[in-house]
């Protein structure tokens, strides 16, 4: 049928109900209107408006739901979007609640939720004629009472049909009071014996709806709680998600949620969840498919993850080592689930940010089993290069190496620990020989980090690292990585902490690359790499040149192929005003003991070293004396090698 005649034949339609007199014809077709629904082709809005007001409530209740049923229709929804339709629900809705209206305020809760369903036009309509309040003081009204529990639901649908729409229409629910109304459902329903699964998971989704249109809002402490005891309580898995969900956002926002879960036993909560989730999903008791287990087992472990990152949770799950949830992650280092162990690594190492924590772990043990781990998946990761038959997924291979190295890496920061590790001598040997097969850089950055934490102090791993040829060149390799930029940093700082930690660092030069690793690392944004560089260059240099070693040949050649007078000037020029006195002092040092080399020295006028130090020494009026002079020195020299 062609525009033309539909239009007309809407028109006939309109005409026609406009001209039924008899009570008895007009019910019966609005039963065919209702029956028909979504299929429904004509437009007669026009009439629904007039009827909806009709001094007979059997028509009104009639012509609702006829709005109902046609505003399933997405095509139609626009249509019946009109204030002259839904104010009037409103101005229903509005009115006593009683038993005698219940077909009546459910009809029109169901035209609203469906009119909202996408169309931006009706809710705006919602939001104009204060539809918000209504629904609030509807639920105020209905919400002790179990006679109108399908209204409550009716209703929760319909403000989450509204809110689905953004902020605009979102935020009015938080600001009027919705959410109370929210908490006190949730509050209701825990304590019944059954549930309602379908009232609560809408509140849920409310909430969650309302939380991603303003991430930053932070919820009432009794909200969260409310939702923690929904996941206490329940045990279906589509409301656990919900809850995960809402209790995620929270958390990752404000670590006032995490300290709030820490304190309300919500961590215990959730390991205990997990560890059950999982016992019944592998003897095959659940009905959920695969899929939807993982989702709920990924939330909840990073759940655990993000509260332990909480600076006043984390003491509180510990407990001195004798916490539930420590104990949970020790126990967990065992688990055969990768999820399981995934977290308890990541646990391990956020508790390793205390340094007593740290010693403790260290004397119970845990820094072995973490070596332990990290070995079984490394040697894991290598069959899977030969093999494509091993049941574990790369990607979780690598995700157990990194947690597991990243745990050794903050355990080994104290001194103590790292006494310790050296003389276990379990540690470097592992990490150096599982280098070179590395091939993800993930994992490549946390084993660098790993062992210079090992390193610090220790000149038994400085030397171990040193004799290791194989190792030397990958991390050389990884240092030239410039596209995995945590590994390529790590690198270097290795390099250099080795060399500062060892009495002969002359033997750094037999693998090419170590050397430039070292100098490129002058140019890095952070003037405590540059630092780093420029002692152990300096450290080299002093060993070399003016001890005249067998290999100053070969280190003024490697210095001068690394461009080292290019970066002096180009780590000058871009740190002029801010270079830290200390590294300034470091710098004219090395610049000193180098500039003995003629060679050396004329790579520096090359690359106009001196005209970048004279610029330095203009800007800087925070230098004393002694400095100036150094400087001034050094640039007379670099410049009169010029005029030779």
């Amino acid at each position: 049928m062609d525009g033309p005649s539909a239009k007309k034949s809407t028109s006939l339609e309109t005409l026609v109900i406009q001209n039924i007199t008899n009570w008895k014809d007009l019910t019966a077709k609005l039963n065919d209107i209702i029956s028909a629904g979504k299929n429904y082709e004509y437009d007669v809005s026009s009439c629904l408006k007039d009827l909806i007001i009709s001094k007979d409530e059997s028509i009104v209740l009639l012509s609702v739901q006829a709005i109902s049923e046609l505003a399933k229709c997405e095509n139609k929804r626009e249509t019946y979007a009109q204030k002259e339709i839904i104010a009037p629900i409103l101005d229903i809705l509005s009115k006593e609640c009683s038993i005698a209206k219940y077909d009546l305020i459910k009809q029109c809760l169901r035209a609203l939720g469906n009119l909202c369903c996408d169309c931006d036009t009706s809710r705006r309509i919602v939001l104009e004629n204060h539809g918000v309040q209504v629904m609030r003081d509807l639920l105020i009204n209905t919400i002790n009472n179990t006679a109108f529990d399908e209204i409550k639901i009716l209703n929760c649908k319909a403000l989450l049909n509204y809110a689905i729409g953004g902020q605009d229409f979102s935020g009015p629910l938080e600001k009027c009071g919705v959410v109370e109304q929210m908490k006190k459902i949730l509050t209701i329903e825990i304590s019944k014996n059954d549930m309602n699964d379908d009232l609560v998971s809408t509140v849920l989704l409310i909430l969650s709806v309302i939380n991603d249109n303003e991430p930053e809002l932070l919820y009432d402490d009794e909200v969260n709680v409310a939702v923690l005891n929904v996941l206490k309580e329940t045990a279906n898995v589509d409301i656990s998600e919900l809850a995960l969900e809402h209790l995620h956002s929270q958390v990752r926002e404000h670590d006032s949620v995490k300290t709030l879960l820490a304190k309300e036993g919500g961590v215990q909560l959730v390991c205990g969840r997990l560890d059950y989730l999982i016992q019944r999903h592998d003897a095959g008791d659940l009905t959920a498919d695969d899929s939807q287990v993982e989702v709920i087992v990924k939330q909840a472990c990073y759940l655990i993850i993000l509260i332990l990152t909480g600076d006043e949770a984390m003491p509180l799950l510990y407990k001195d080592g004798v916490g539930d949830v420590y104990l949970t992650m020790v126990k967990w280092l065992d688990s055969s689930n990768h999820h399981l162990l995934g977290t308890a690594l990541l646990a391990i190492g956020n508790f390793a940010r205390q340094d007593e924590y740290c010693i403790q772990m260290m004397m119970d043990k845990i820094f072995v089993k973490l070596l332990d781990i990290f070995e079984v998946y490394h040697i894991l990761s290598l069959k899977q290069k030969d093999s494509d038959n091993l049941p574990i997924d790369k990607s979780v291979l690598n995700q157990i190496q990194h947690a597991s190295l990243s745990a050794v890496r903050n355990l080994s920061v104290p001194k103590d620990n790292k006494r310790v590790a050296a003389v276990q001598g379990k540690a470097a040997p592992l990490l150096l020989k599982a280098l070179p097969a590395v091939e993800d850089h993930h994992v490549a950055y946390k084993l660098l980090a790993a062992l210079r934490m090992l390193v610090d102090g220790q000149e038994s791993v400085a030397r171990l690292i040193l004799n290791d040829r194989a190792a030397l060149e990958a991390i050389t390799r990884w240092g030239g990585s410039g596209e995995h930029a945590g590994a390529a940093g790590e690198a270097p700082r290795l390099l250099a902490w080795t060399v500062k930690h060892v009495p002969e660092r002359a033997d750094i030069l037999q693998v090419e690359g170590c050397l430039l690793n070292i100098v490129n690392m002058l140019i890095a944004p952070h003037s405590l790499m540059q630092n780093e560089a420029i002692l152990a260059l300096t450290l080299i240099a002093i060993e070399i040149i003016n001890q005249t070693s067998k290999y100053e040949e070969d280190f003024i050649a490697q210095l001068i192929k690394s461009e080292i007078g290019k970066h002096i000037s180009v780590l000058i020029e871009t740190n002029c005003a801010k270079m830290p006195i200390e590294v300034a002092e470091n710098l004219l040092a090395f610049l000193d003991v180098t500039s003995k080399c003629e060679k050396i020295l004329t790579d520096y006028t090359e690359t106009k070293v001196h005209n970048a130090l004279q610029k330095f020494l203009d800007a800087r009026g925070d230098f004393n004396a002694q400095l100036k002079v150094c400087a001034s020195e050094i640039i007379k020299k670099i410049s009169d090698a010029n005029l030779e």
